[in-house]
């Protein structure tokens, strides 16, 4: 099941998807690219994670995230 796509160009977009494998849910995040018939193709570039490690994931970009803030906000106090 498709739960999002983002743009990542005009050729290319990464779909996050619930997916199941063996009787295991998984989270699939994957770059999909554009075939000349204007298809949606997926890529080998992506990753697959268990809900425990999608948490630990979430976890680190909200820490990567807070980090290019103030990143951003000591470069404008200068």
């Amino acid at each position: 099941m498709i739960i999002s796509e983002i743009e990542k160009n005009q050729k290319e977009c990464i779909r996050v998807s619930l997916e199941e494998y063996k009787g295991h849910e998984f989270i699939d995040c994957r770059v999909f690219w554009k075939d000349r018939a204007g298809e949606w193709k997926p890529s080998e570039k992506g990753v697959s994670l268990n809900d425990e490690t999608l948490k630990e994931v979430i976890t680190v970009l909200s820490k990567t995230e807070l980090e290019l803030e103030k990143k951003a906000s000591q470069q404008y106090a200068r």
